[in-house]
């Protein structure tokens, strides 16, 4: 979603003057678009603005921003934090950065824009992407679960579903552009349109919005995240079977296998709720992946409760796992209760935890050696120049050797091997490709 939010800034601010550059030394105005979920990226975001003050001193036009959820946060008491900050500005906000730029630039009067965070984006959108055939739809904005550990309601604001006319026109749009797979965001996707409208119909729900999508001519994959366990139904799964362009990954974020901290947790579900959930995805979605969130370390977590956690990861054997260690997050209300885990027994746990998640990942990953999966080239693999590197329809990455003029294409590769965190294989002979516009042009 902050990849999404930067790319709408930066596309916006093209198209009102301003160019990207390579590099900061080069730049004119630097935003920071921050995550405050985990104290972590918090402390970190921070230290990289402090290291600007060189710079700053240097070019002493130079404008830095600060955007995104932790703007929303600190507000005016981000450039308390920050002395080196000239914009702070909150996610309902962004929509009007480039006039908050211009305003600051003409002033040079410090400007801190947070006043919107529950108002509906604008649907105003520029034709820039960062990639050519893969791109990021929005279709709602804001939480109103509440989860006690977590600060997105507070800075994100009330649920907000865009209407479905205006995300199909945005795909439509992608399509015609030549893009071939989208990925739907939101804080919790399945409760997409639960808003009653002022008329009292009921607006389109997930299942229905992914129908309409699916029916887009031009589109070949269609992705989403995040799923909240609390609201996933068989409905969902019959849609990923049998709609031919969703791709079968689901991320349920389980976040613990103990009851009672998911009770603390206010997460609405019960471990044996969840593995009921896995048990059905499995038998519908046949070979589907899924992939997960893990917090350890929660305030009062007893050495059983992450016993508890470990079992249910066992039982299941996720294809991947996001795993962290619980850090208070006000005013996020677990940040009331006593974080009473001491830092070593958090950091031994998690370290479980991954090792358990490698193990999993690596079996499942091998159980594909010697299938053939679709593939949609992303591009030239980092760690090897010679290959390429892309993604299944369950969102595992696979290297395989290949011309740079197949980027944009789905492949068919066989898997010849596979690690933990990737699969590599060549391609299938006579495998079709199917090049975008864009790309072919590129090529």
């Amino acid at each position: 979603m902050n990849v999404r939010d930067s790319e709408f800034v930066a596309g916006m601010l093209l198209e009102n003057g301003f160019e990207l550059v390579d590099s900061v030394e080069k730049a004119d105005v630097v935003l920071f678009n921050s995550c405050s979920v985990r104290q972590h990226a918090e402390d970190r975001l921070f230290s990289n603005i402090g290291d600007l003050a060189r710079l700053k001193k240097k070019k002493r036009d130079l404008v830095i921003g600060l955007m995104g959820c932790t703007a929303q946060k600190y507000k005016d008491k981000a450039i308390d934090r920050s002395p080196l900050l000239d914009i702070v500005c909150g996610p309902g906000n962004e929509a009007d950065l480039a006039g908050i730029l211009k305003d600051f630039m003409e002033n040079r009067c410090a400007i801190v824009a947070v006043d919107k965070v529950n108002e509906k984006r604008p649907e105003i959108f520029s034709i820039y992407r960062e990639n050519d055939f893969k791109a990021y739809v929005s279709i709602g904005e804001g939480c109103d679960n509440y989860c006690s550990y977590c600060i997105v309601p507070y800075v994100r604001g009330k649920e907000r579903s865009r209407d479905a006319k205006d995300v199909i026109r945005e795909v439509e749009e992608l399509a015609a552009r030549g893009f071939k797979e989208v990925t739907l965001l939101g804080q919790n996707v399945n409760s997409y349109g639960k808003a009653v409208r002022p008329s009292g119909r009921q607006a389109v729900n997930f299942v229905k919005l992914l129908e309409r999508i699916n029916k887009i001519n031009g589109i070949e994959r269609i992705r989403f995240m995040t799923s909240h366990p609390k609201d996933v139904h068989t409905e969902l799964f019959k849609a990923m079977r049998d709609l031919e362009k969703v791709c079968e990954h689901l991320h349920l974020p389980l976040q613990s296998g103990s009851d009672r901290i998911l009770k603390l947790m206010n997460r609405g579900y019960t471990a044996k709720r969840y593995l009921k959930l896995v048990e059905d995805y499995r038998k519908i979605v046949c070979g589907g992946s899924l992939t997960t969130d893990i917090i350890v370390g929660f305030s009062s977590e007893t050495e059983a409760d992450f016993k508890k956690t470990l079992s249910v990861m066992r039982s299941i054997e996720f294809d991947s796992a996001f795993t962290f260690k619980y850090s208070p997050r006000p005013p996020a209300k677990s940040a009331f209760l006593k974080d009473d885990v001491p830092a070593a027994a958090k950091e031994k746990r998690l370290q479980s935890i991954i090792g358990l998640q490698v193990a999993s990942s690596k079996k499942r990953n091998e159980s594909l050696i010697g299938s053939v999966v679709e593939v949609l080239v992303d591009g030239r693999n980092k760690k090897d120049e010679k290959s390429l590197s892309g993604r299944t329809r369950t969102n595992k990455a696979v290297i395989f050797e290949g011309d740079r003029s197949l980027v944009g294409s789905l492949l068919n590769i066989e898997i010849r091997s596979a690690t933990s965190f990737a699969l590599r294989g060549r391609i299938e002979a006579g495998s079709s490709t199917f090049l975008s516009p864009t790309r072919q042009a590129v090529s």
